[in-house]
């Protein structure tokens, strides 16, 4: 695949007045990605005594330590705590990783959000319920070099939410590239109904970003290359990178001791899926997805983890000895359709002489590159010391989970994935539009609707819809053996479509009216217009 150095070579090129943009940080001490009020003065003073929590967000040029060698050239989220609790910002590690904020049910929250990279970038808080101009769209860009305030109040569940770039201009999008940059982070709300179950909290709670890069001799972060037909077919299938990293760092590896440990993983990875599994074959116990905790706990052999997607998992090294050690996995998977009969064999891209010369281009092992992964270890857990306290899983979690709210008479609205030759993805035939909206892209404030997914292409599709959580109502279709490493229970804000499959998911527009987007989170597919708008009006 044709690539190009993504920081120091393309990037560095382009700063220009990376050092004038610098300076609008002000002074004081940054440490791990964050900085604490008593180490300077505050950045503003409008959210005391307005606010229970106040934060200054900056995305901004870094050079950090991935690999031995060279420092790598990235793209960070790193920030101030203005007012709030002491735990509101936790560095991940010492990487590039946008620092853990931790809020609480019922705050009321300021962030200003300072732009020091050299283009037009957003901060899209995923998963999290809050008025559309708070919801970091395309449509409202931070240009370099200026700041934007946003202000929410918490209503959303207990769970693990993050927060990453959202920007789209005329010439199409740059979730992709910024994200993989290294501009994301995640945030964690609490609640006390969370607290009295006595999940694993403190040491034995472990949050875990997993992403993939691929780095060059000089360990240069390398992305798509402009052209050829290498570069297509990245776009087209998503990009993916030779080396997984967790929390910014390779070869992963944390000390625990015999008990149970919480497991917070975001798949922040541009496309690549994840199959989760136990070296040593264990079940992989789940108790929360992207909205919050399931009502009781669900064992799988393995887990399908998609892009953007969240999973908690509970797990419980009580029987494993001091001196040894267990790997988290991604499992070797097919996602695609790659039987007889299926897309492969009445032509990928379509019918017509354009669709015959690229199904003759690729050949089935090519294909099963695209839409497959090997087997990949993420994170080694060596069990390094003896604990009497080995607590227990409840058997009875959230008991705040609503009630499926679909009824005999919900209206269903229906949308086509499906691709365009050389033009990429798109939905019901459309592909971003600005904030244009369509006729049937209007929904009602307060009501329910049904909006069923259909995949006509020969690749899965993250499907992520903002400014809500869903329920997962019904798959049909698709090769069923894919479902065993699916978790549809609980509260959603992303679902994976698999090829030739019809997913069902119900929500309800409550609280706001405006624009909220929805798109593939492969973020290429997105990036290439797979992203719409649609429209809360009363």
């Amino acid at each position: 695949m044709n690539k190009v150095d993504l920081q120091r070579r393309s990037v560095l090129r382009r700063l220009g007045g990376v050092a004038a943009l610098s300076a609008l940080a002000g002074s004081g001490v940054w440490v791990g990605g964050f900085r604490s009020s008593a180490l300077a003065a505050p950045a503003s003073t409008a959210t005391a005594g307005s606010f229970d929590v106040g934060l200054r967000l900056r995305a901004h040029p870094d050079e950090v330590s991935i690999l031995p060698g060279a420092p790598s050239d990235v793209w960070r989220y790193t920030a101030e705590r203005i007012v709030g609790p002491e735990d509101t910002l936790t560095p991940v590690g010492e990487s590039y990783a946008g620092p853990l904020i931790r809020l609480r049910r019922g705050q009321r929250v300021h962030v200003r959000i300072d732009n020091e990279l050299p283009e037009d970038t957003t901060v899209h808080w995923h998963g999290l319920h809050v008025p559309s101009d708070v919801d970091g769209q395309p449509r409202l860009p931070i240009a370099p070099a200026t700041s934007t305030t946003v202000a929410f109040d918490v209503v959303d569940r207990a769970g693990l939410y993050w927060y990453h770039p959202h920007p789209h201009g005329p010439d199409g999008g740059r979730v992709g590239f910024q994200s993989y940059a290294g501009l994301a982070g995640p945030l964690i709300i609490n609640d006390a109904a969370e607290r009295a179950l006595g999940l694993p909290d403190g040491e034995r709670e472990l949050v875990l970003i997993l992403q993939d890069r691929t780095f060059s001799n000089g360990n240069e972060l390398q992305y798509i290359g402009g052209g050829g037909m290498g570069a297509m077919m990245t776009r087209m299938r998503g990009f993916r990178g030779e080396q997984v990293l967790v929390n910014g760092h390779p070869d992963a590896r944390r000390e625990v001791s015999t008990q149970p440990y919480r497991l917070r993983l975001l798949n922040g990875s541009n496309s690549r899926i994840y199959k989760l599994a136990w070296s040593d074959g264990r079940m992989v116990t789940v108790i929360g997805t992207d909205g919050g905790l399931l009502a009781k706990p669900e064992q799988r052999r393995s887990v399908t983890l998609a892009p953007a997607q969240r999973i908690d998992l509970w797990v419980d090294f009580g029987d494993t000895e001091p001196g040894e050690s267990v790997q988290l996995v991604s499992e070797e998977y097919q996602l695609g359709m790659m039987g007889g009969g299926d897309m492969m064999d009445r032509g990928m891209m379509g019918q017509g002489m354009m669709g015959d010369r690229m199904d003759g281009m690729m050949d089935r092992g090519m294909m099963r590159d695209m839409m497959g992964s090997e087997r990949l270890p993420l994170v080694t857990f060596a069990v390094v010391a003896r604990a009497n306290d080995a607590g227990t899983l409840p058997e009875r979690l959230a008991q705040d989970l609503p009630a499926s709210p679909v009824q005999a008479d919900t209206p269903v609205r229906r949308f086509e994935l499906s691709m365009r030759m050389m033009q990429g993805f798109t939905i019901n035939g459309r592909q971003m539009e600005g904030a244009t909206v369509a006729d049937d892209e209007m929904v009602r404030l307060g009501e329910t609707e049904i909006w069923e997914f259909v995949n006509n292409t020969m690749m899965p599709h993250p499907m992520h819809v903002h400014g809500l959580q869903f329920q997962i109502h019904e798959r049909v279709g698709g090769r069923t053996d894919l479902h065993d490493g699916i978790i549809d229970a609980g509260l959603h804000d992303t679902v994976l479509v698999f090829p030739e499959e019809r997913v069902r998911i119900a929500l309800t527009f409550k609280d706001f009216e405006g624009f909220y987007m929805y798109h593939c989170h492969n973020m290429e597919h997105e990036d290439a217009g797979m992203m719409r708008y649609y429209k809360v009006v009363a």
